[in-house]
């Protein structure tokens, strides 16, 4: 059986716009268990199903053991902050990346076997499956995982979005040549993260902004909440932090772009929530705790939060009572 040429992968992959791109052939299972055992130990918060599928989360092609080849590709989104003072991540600018990006990968694998008139399976994944998309990145040499937990690359930081292939496809190996940790000894995202979640080159993930904007559920501690800074989906301090990104390219997708105001995110409502962020990885976290994030926002921003209490979710409300602000009884008196 021929293999198939890194530059016939590649001219696969331009066609989709994917540019930043290796092939690894699969690795032996690697022993996750000490990462997973320190991820606990640290705590994971509402993240608990972490601790699923671990025999998965071990084996690089568990999810197609008959994989001859993993396509790894890394994709710019927007590298410029373009929000108020209410802040949201910037790969959370424009459409939901999990979707773009997995059905890019996917319409790949067919190409690939279409050419060949073949009829090799192939598993996309994009953030979506318990597959270690950074550690598959980093033996490819699409970068090396800095103190931040993030992938960084040389010559384009880190403002990328990972996804892989698995596929049947005889592809050629192929290294990026960009793994060579080079973080050295310089720890500005450790100092600029404002809650401490970066601690010995490892994300304390009850402590990260993100975290607990996206994943958790509850109420979010007063003295974390205090340190926000106006993030209310997400954060990209440790990114802006990082010397690396003065190398970030444009985004490789218009759709991974957008701007947000200010008042446009304070006029939505219930009511045109699901419109307003249609399409969008924002989506996810729901009305509530959409307007539990935008209280917590605004309240390290030391402004007027009366509008989220007035709205009685019981959540927001409980969010409210950790931040010691006061809370009118109702008109009836009940």
């Amino acid at each position: 059986m021929s293999h198939i040429s890194f530059a016939e992968v590649s001219a696969a992959c331009a066609a989709e716009g994917l540019r930043a791109l290796t092939v690894l052939s699969p690795p032996p299972a690697r022993d996750a268990n000490d990462h997973l055992k320190q991820m606990f130990a640290d705590g994971v918060g509402d993240l608990s199903w972490l601790g699923e599928d671990r025999h998965l989360r071990t084996d690089p092609v568990g999810l197609l053991p008959s994989a001859r080849a993993i396509l790894v590709t890394a994709w710019a989104y927007q590298p410029e902050q373009r929000c108020g003072e209410l802040k949201r991540a910037r790969y959370a600018a424009g459409k939901d990346y999990h979707h773009l990006l997995r059905a890019k990968l996917a319409r790949i694998g067919e190409a690939l076997s279409s050419a060949h008139a073949a009829t090799w399976r192939s598993r996309a994944t994009v953030d979506s499956a318990p597959i270690n998309e950074r550690t598959l990145a980093h033996l490819a040499g699409l970068g090396w995982i800095g103190r931040n937990g993030l992938l960084i690359s040389p010559t384009q930081g880190s403002y990328r979005l990972l996804g892989t292939l698995l596929t049947e496809a005889p592809l050629v190996a192929h290294h990026g040549g960009e793994d060579g940790e080079r973080c050295g000894s310089c720890t500005a995202c450790e100092k600029r993260c404002p809650t401490g979640a970066l601690k010995g080159r490892r994300v304390l993930t009850e402590r990260c902004i993100s975290y607990l904007t996206i994943e958790h559920r509850g109420v979010i501690p007063r003295l974390l909440a205090a340190r926000f800074e106006g993030w209310w989906f997400g954060c990209d301090l440790c990114q802006e932090a990082c010397p690396w990104n003065r190398f970030a390219p444009p985004a490789d997708d218009p759709r991974l772009t957008g701007d947000e105001r200010d008042a446009d995110v304070l006029a939505v409502t219930a009511a045109n929530f699901d419109e307003y962020f249609a399409g969008r990885a924002i989506r996810r976290t729901g009305y509530e705790r959409f307007r539990r994030n935008l209280l917590v926002a605004r309240w390290s921003l030391g402004q007027d939060t009366t509008p989220f209490i007035s709205e009685g979710l019981p959540l927001v409300l409980a969010q409210a009572r950790e931040l010691g602000l006061a809370i009118a009884a109702p008109a009836d008196g009940r």
